[in-house]
């Protein structure tokens, strides 16, 4: 490394050829600070502790001076942290886009980043980098997901002019440890950070293929082995015949000392491979943290609590197994002077005579183990799993007490509460990668692409679109659902629930409110006669007519579309037209419920909904007919012909038939 400038320039602003320096600077700063604050020797210990029987070969191994005592590893470690890697990631997240407008073209703009976003959910494999991002925090306490435009991803598409491929470019993911996710530790929080320098192995062959102009220096690097095995967990066996060598990419946010931000790569010898103002409008790197340590840039684990009681449990069961096997073959205690051989002791089914005055041979028993180290053991393990949170139900083997599924269901979603920190964390990390993955859609993706997108009822769709066609998304959230709707118990009460309040329409729904938890299933037909209602209530405010069909559900758009007509504005009659669509669309309506059999359809497609009121008028149209709209001509609201009132119901008050009976008129 070079000497440090003894100037005050700020070292990220640094020229091209003193950069490099300045960033191998920063990261041998990093790994020195992580070693002498023994945070290098947690990570370790940690991720060797979780990949243990790995470590161990999967098998007893001796130990001792001469190999005298066996060592077990009963890895109940893993185990805790994959459950809560499980509670944690087991719910699909939900992504709910939001629009800066909403009008009927952001909505459908809301409509196609919900499917983007899950078509990288499950093609594009988001969902395995957000599990493994969640796994890095519980072992290392913090997970980063760096999300980036790749420009040779996706489809080719053309050529240049000397014949090499053009292709679409798509969104790319990695994921980061705090071994190879290089920070500012002087900082006394991660929100304050505005730098961060990536560690990535990439093959030198290949980088030198894509910067000929450099190829010699880039193949001239290699792995330093030592630095390999301080800043690691593997060991350094073999690295220096490695085609792999370290890249550090620089990305810095844009700040009043950097106004375009800055991204840079370099590799150890010192070669820049790319500088200039960063891409993209923030460095998009996210990160996970299960909890916080309070002042510095640091997250927290559970899983290093459980290090000292997994080390223990270690130490007992080796003691255990030591025991049995050493002194597991039976041997036999004799008195001094004892004349039968070993061979009349052996086989089964003999009669051994022996002189009483002697003594008889006796078993000598050292295979006993002291009634202690197991009630310890069972000690250990109610501790990891208090610590943890991670109770014997979320573990499969519940207590006696608990029989019934409603308690079992409490108790496992209280482990869920319990490790609200993480879930949290998580839930930020999908949203901020969600909305990362639309942003730079947004930006990169300029030529049309296809995407296979799951439509409503899991209908399979291809979709073409374009960064413009999410040009109003501004961000994205996500709903995890309650804890409760995690559970097999949980999921089954709520679809119970449904069906006893007559929300569930048929069999098919309540079996996927229990296998998914998702209310999607009873609520999407609802939803989108919502949204065709809001589109049409647009359309008639700006005096278009639209269609009215058999399958529309007419009560609830009565009910909805005098909304158009409750504005101040339309009533004055600044514009007749918004007045003659609106009163001529519910017209349709109106004219629909006369029908017998649309009457019956509407029983069947929404049994649920409001009775429509009696309306004795006269003909209808056929089921399935659509209405043919009246022409929005220049007549005048007072000219406009009023909708037919419904007569009042039998029973209802003479005064009230009367005042109905006046309206009519």
């Amino acid at each position: 490394m070079s000497q440090k400038p003894n100037d005050n320039s700020y070292w990220a602003a640094a020229p091209s050829k003193e950069i490099s320096d300045r960033i191998l600077d920063k990261v041998e700063d990093y790994y020195k600070f992580l070693s002498l604050t023994g945070r290098l020797d947690l990570y370790r210990r940690s991720w060797m502790y979780y990949y243990r029987p790995r470590i161990t070969g999967g098998r007893l191994n001796p130990t001792g001076e001469q190999g005298e005592l066996t060592a077990l590893s009963v890895n109940n470690y893993r185990n805790l942290l994959s459950h809560l890697e499980t509670m944690t990631t087991q719910q699909r997240p939900v992504f709910e886009p939001r629009a800066t407008n909403s009008d009927e073209k952001s909505q459908a703009q809301v409509v196609l980043a919900t499917g983007l976003l899950d078509y990288y959910m499950r093609e594009k494999e988001m969902e395995r980098y957000l599990k493994n991002a969640v796994k890095g925090g519980l072992i290392f306490s913090e997970g980063y997901i760096r999300v980036e435009w790749n420009v040779t991803g996706g489809e080719v598409y053309g050529k240049t002019g000397t014949g090499s491929p053009v292709y679409q470019g798509d969104i790319k993911y990695s994921n980061y440890t705090p071994l190879n996710c290089i920070r500012d530790f002087t900082l006394e929080a991660p929100s304050e950070e505005i730098w961060t320098v990536l560690r990535d192995a990439e093959n030198k062959h290949a980088l030198a293929a894509k910067y000929a102009e450099i190829a010699d220096k880039i193949l001239d690097d290699s792995m330093d082995s030592l630095e390999y095995a301080a800043t690691t967990n593997l060991q350094a066996i073999g690295i220096e015949d490695s085609d792999n060598i370290f890249v550090y990419t620089l990305l810095h946010a844009a700040n009043e000392a950097l106004p375009q931000g800055r991204m840079v790569q370099v590799l150890d010898n010192g070669t820049v491979l790319l500088d200039g103002p960063l891409p993209y409008k923030k460095t998009h790197v996210y990160r996970l943290a299960p909890d916080e340590e309070l002042g510095t840039i640091f997250g927290y684990t559970v899983a290093f609590d459980l290090l000292p009681i997994q080390e223990a449990t270690d130490i007992l069961y080796s003691t255990i197994i030591t025991n049995q096997s050493t002194f597991g073959v039976q041997n036999v205690l004799v008195p001094k002077g004892f004349d039968i051989s070993t061979s009349q002791l052996a086989g089964g089914l003999t009669v051994t005579e022996y002189d009483p005055s002697v003594g008889k041979p006796e078993a000598f028993n050292l295979t006993q183990t002291p009634a202690e180290i197991f009630n310890f053991l069972g000690m250990l393990d109610k501790v990891g799993e208090t610590l943890s949170a991670v109770n014997s139900v979320a573990r499969g083997n519940p207590e006696a007490s608990l029989k019934s599924g409603a308690a079992l269901a409490l108790v496992q979603s209280m482990a869920i509460q319990f490790n609200q920190g993480l879930q949290q964390s998580y839930v930020r990390l999908v949203e901020n990668v969600g909305t990362a993955t639309i942003q730079i859609l947004q930006e990169f993706a300029s030529v049309p692409r296809i995407a296979a997108i799951v439509g409503k009822s899991n209908r399979p769709l291809m979709k073409q679109f374009q960064g413009s066609d999410l040009d109003q998304i501004s961000r994205v959230l996500v709903d995890m659902g309650n804890p409760l709707t995690r559970t097999t118990a949980g999921k089954t009460n709520l679809a119970d629930a449904l069906a006893e309040r007559n929300m569930i329409d048929n069999p098919d729904q309540y079996i996927q409110v229990i296998t998914t938890g998702r209310l999607e299933p009873v609520i999407e037909s609802k939803q989108s006669q919502l949204l065709l209602i809001k589109g049409e209530n647009e359309a008639l405010s700006e005096g278009k007519m639209m269609p009215v069909l058999f399958t529309d559900n007419h009560v609830q758009h009565l009910l909805e579309h005098a909304v158009v007509l409750n504005n101040p504005e339309v009533r004055t009659g600044s514009d007749p037209k918004v007045i003659q669509a609106a009163l001529d669309h519910i017209q349709q309506h109106m004219n629909m419920l006369d029908d017998p059999n649309v009457l019956r359809m509407q029983a069947i497609l929404f049994p649920n909904a409001r009775p429509a009121p009696p309306n004795p008028s006269g003909a209808a149209p056929m089921p399935g007919q659509m209405m043919n709209p009246a022409p929005a001509g220049a007549q005048a609201a007072a000219e406009v012909q009023q909708p037919n009132m419904p007569s009042p119901p039998a029973g209802t008050d003479p005064a009230s038939a009367a005042v109905i009976e006046g309206q009519q008129a």
